[in-house]
């Protein structure tokens, strides 16, 4: 994906760069127990996105 086709005007890698320094970040700030609650926050809204992402894809293929 390019960054026009992503409308975040970032590349792959750099998304990964920017999830990497701000979980080094909030890691330095928080204790044990708050990094597992963000980490299963984070992986909830993953799993709600690719739903949505995934059910916005079926129902466009529906409509053709």
């Amino acid at each position: 994906m390019t960054k026009e086709e992503d409308g975040l005007d970032m590349t792959g890698a750099e998304m990964v760069a920017l999830a990497s320094s701000v979980a080094l970040c909030l890691s330095k700030k928080l204790t044990a127990k708050e990094v597992c609650l963000m980490r299963t926050f984070f992986q909830t809204v993953a799993s709600n996105l690719s739903t949505i992402e995934y059910t916005d894809t079926i129902c466009k293929k529906k409509l053709k």
